[in-house]
């Protein structure tokens, strides 16, 4: 029998303990859940030093080594004697041990803490381990990404650890007013896993009794010793000092948390600050108090705190800034690309011309000389909205040349670039907008003309077809006008004038009648011809005021003749042939009324009703015999052309009128758009 049945036949008879069910994994909701292989099976047994819902449990077997398990739901705690048989899977992010049985054994005590330097923890050999170490907290924040923990940065010496203690955990007191403070830490040290896979070691603090107070922080943590600038100091010192406060006037800040000081005898120095919404305003006297660090241009402050300060000692004149160039930044006096050190922490006046602008990042683009700089704008937002691609300005920058920290194990640091920050609005000066007659505006310009000659052509091409398609349908009206009215009229007057010729011998009486007829006929087809040509003259179809339009085709007749008209019909309610048709048909009948009835007084009106058009003429004549009228065998054609031209329309006419009452005559019509 092997060491694991034997394990679990004592677990059996002696512990007793039910063997629980399968469950869940309650990493899974962050983590990939595919297995990409199965690597074989694991037996272990040892005693829980640690668990948690999101990162299993972790178990010392009894030759000191650790395993970390993933436990799905197993109900564990710390200090149980556990025996686990599982599989090995590997996933995307990695290999993991799962558990698949759980026996529990017992509990112990765990075992005491080792005590362990913070500087040994940074490295993997107490992986897994419950250890003990000192140092000073130097920052406290919640954590962004695992809000159920608050992260703290432990430093002792030169050597930096992160740390996390649990959301509402028992401990003596509140964890961020010991900012300052010397504390005893005693938890399990553990690997960063998840999203934060290079972060380094991370010591999960018990959270119980896993903060150990040694030291106080102090009552004003800005009653420290000050940043000294004359000793010689190397950077391994320098990261090994413990809080240094630094007073000094903000030249500039910028990213949300970084700013540049200058303090007595023209030193300088570059502050990380641990609280943003601590950042001063450029040109304010502050005392900043933090944890020295270096690169190579200086020292700097990391996890600083800062306070404002009202009254300046010791201060030099505020400094002057530097007339330079792009090129003078950028490159040697050769030519060759470099990146001028000297300009490091210092106000520079700069002219140059702006080539882009983004609002969105804070940022705009200067160019001198061919060379171009991002300048950031994040402590000047203002700045930015004041500028247009184009434009000349002069501005006041700070310089900072950005390294990276320097470390005696570092051969040489390297120079990442140049960082250009405007300070203020007030820093900067525009000499000169953009010309209106930009490359763009003039694109812009030549592409709209473009566009609209190519419109008016092809607008041109559309009228011309119109004003084509409304001529051939003209000379097909007046053709079929002048078949159908003169043509067959002056067909009618030969006829009768060849009938009179014959009947002059026999009938000279019928000759006679005959002669008068064709002379009523070539008087109607004068009259049609005459109203021909004036259509032809006159452009009364098209004009949009139907009345006026009315008024213009019956200028032409018998003055004495009161007519009044109250059309109330839109032009565009009719098609071109209905309007001429119209005309013609009020025309006709006017003439008729004063030629024929003797008429003084004609009204003219016409509305619209139910999709029609509704018209009549009424006139105050002689009236005639609506039965028996004289008609085109008599010479006479104005009620037979009327009835032809509503024919071809689909119109109707209703006629009424008796001798000496005069006479009514009423047309229908559909509009264009009934």
């Amino acid at each position: 029998m092997t060491d694991i049945l034997k394990i679990h036949a004592i677990a059996a008879l002696v512990v007793l303990l039910p063997i629980l069910a399968h469950g869940e994994d309650d990493m899974a909701d962050l983590r990939p859940n595919i297995v990409i292989e199965q690597l074989g099976s694991f037996c272990h047994t040892g005693i829980v030093t640690r668990f948690s819902a999101g990162g299993g449990i972790v178990l010392r077997e009894r030759d000191g080594s650790f395993q970390r398990i993933r436990k799905n739901k197993f109900r564990v705690h710390e200090g149980d004697i556990i025996a686990v048989e599982g599989e090995n899977e590997r996933y995307e992010n990695g290999m993991w041990k799962k558990a698949c049985r759980i026996v529990h054994l017992g509990r112990s005590p765990l075992p005491p803490p080792e005590a362990v330097p913070l500087a040994k923890l940074l490295r993997k050999d107490f992986l897994y381990w419950r250890v003990a170490t000192e140092g000073t907290l130097i920052f406290v924040q919640k954590d962004k990404i695992d809000t159920s923990s608050v992260r703290l940065l432990v430093k002792d010496g030169a050597a930096i650890l992160t740390a996390g203690l649990p959301v509402g955990a028992n401990q003596p007191t509140d964890v961020f007013a010991l900012l300052g403070a010397r504390l005893r830490l005693t938890g399990v040290l553990m690997p960063s896993t998840g999203a934060r896979k290079i972060a380094g070691n991370y010591l999960h603090i018990d959270p119980t009794d896993g903060i150990e107070v040694i030291h106080p922080p102090p009552a004003d943590i800005f009653d420290v010793p000050e940043l000294s600038f004359n000793a010689p100091w190397t950077p391994d010192e320098i990261v090994r000092m413990d809080s240094r406060r630094f007073e000094g006037t903000v030249l500039a800040t910028w990213g949300g948390d970084q700013m540049m000081l200058e303090g007595k005898n023209f030193h300088r120095a570059k502050a990380t600050l641990a609280r943003p919404e601590e950042l001063p305003a450029a040109g304010e006297h502050v005392a900043v108090v933090g944890f020295p660090d270096s690169d190579l241009y200086g020292i700097n402050l990391v996890y600083a705190r800062c306070k404002h300060l009202s009254e300046k000692k010791d201060m030099e004149a505020e400094p002057k800034p530097v007339d330079i160039t792009l090129r003078q930044l950028l490159m040697d006096n050769h030519g060759r690309p470099r990146i001028n050190g000297y300009s490091h922490g210092r106000l520079l006046r700069i002219r140059g011309t702006v080539l882009d602008v983004q609002p969105s990042l804070e940022l705009f683009s200067l160019n001198d000389d061919g060379l171009t700089m991002p300048v950031d704008c994040s402590s000047s937002p203002d700045a930015i909205q004041r500028l247009e691609a184009n434009s000349r300005i002069e501005a006041v920058i700070l310089a900072v040349v950005e390294t990276d920290r320097w470390r005696e194990s570092i051969a040489l640091p390297q120079t990442r670039g140049l960082k250009l920050i405007l300070r203020s609005p007030n820093d900067m000066r525009i000499l000169s907008r953009p010309p209106w007659w930009t490359p763009t505006r003039l694109t812009v310009l030549i592409i709209s003309l473009l566009v609209a000659i190519i419109l008016i052509i092809a607008a041109n091409r559309v009228i011309n077809r119109i004003m084509m398609r409304r001529k051939v349908a003209e000379r097909t009206r007046l053709a079929v006008e002048l078949h159908d009215s003169l043509s067959q009229t002056l067909a009618g007057v030969a006829c009768q004038i060849a009938a009179g010729h014959d009947a002059v011998a026999d009938d000279p009486e019928a000759a006679k009648n005959l002669l008068a007829t064709a002379e009523r006929m070539l008087e109607s087809s004068r009259t049609e011809l005459k109203n021909c040509l004036f259509d032809l003259r006159n452009d009364t179809v098209d004009d949009p005021d139907f009345e006026r339009a009315i008024r213009r085709t019956l200028t032409g007749l018998k003055p004495e003749a009161d007519i009044s008209i109250r059309f109330r019909v839109a032009r565009s309610l009719m098609t071109d042939s209905a309007a001429h048709a119209v005309l013609c048909i009020i025309r006709e009948l006017a003439a008729n009324a004063i030629r024929h009835g003797a008429a003084t007084r004609i009204r003219v009106a016409g509305t619209v009703d139910d999709g029609h058009l509704r018209f009549s003429v009424i006139d105050d004549g002689c009236g005639f015999d609506t039965n028996h009228h004289p008609g085109p065998r008599e010479g006479h054609f104005g009620l037979a052309g009327i009835r032809e031209r509503l024919a071809n329309l689909g119109g109707e006419l209703a006629l009424s009128s008796t001798h000496g009452t005069g006479t009514k005559v009423t047309v229908k019509l559909k509009t264009d758009n009934g």
